[in-house]
């Protein structure tokens, strides 16, 4: 019998290896990702550029507007209410998973306005 666990990865080599560092290396918002919109009980499924996913929550299922509708997220397994406005801030933090490290002492934040301002207090202080 042949050594499964050589099997598995044997096609994984020194390029794949340096494209998958790459791309674990991009910020959120260049990297792609499925959307999980739930249309008459089916998955979108699209892969979305993370820097046009509001882009395409507006023009593929209508989700747009600035205001305090009160909204029910249809992402797969989700259903939570908030306010329409919050809805693309939402899908990146909690669907999507955006995740900003702080350069200097690798602290993590799920907002990059977040980490802006972290930057600011504890790093650059005037």
């Amino acid at each position: 019998m042949a050594d499964s666990s050589y099997a598995y990865n044997h096609d994984f080599n020194d390029e794949d290896q340096q494209n998958l560092v790459r791309y674990a290396s991009l910020p959120p918002d260049k990297k792609h990702y499925e959307c999980g919109w739930v249309v008459f009980n089916n998955v979108c499924g699209v892969l979305v550029p993370g820097e046009s996913f509001a882009a395409h929550l507006r023009e593929a299922h209508g989700i747009f507007g600035n205001d305090k509708t009160k909204f029910k997220c249809q992402w797969v397994d989700c259903g939570l209410q908030m306010n329409k406005e919050s809805v693309g801030r939402h899908v990146a933090e909690s669907h999507l998973l955006y995740r900003y490290p702080c350069p200097y002492c690798g602290e993590i934040f799920s907002r990059k306005n977040t980490l802006n301002g972290h930057l600011r207090k504890k790093h650059f202080p005037e």
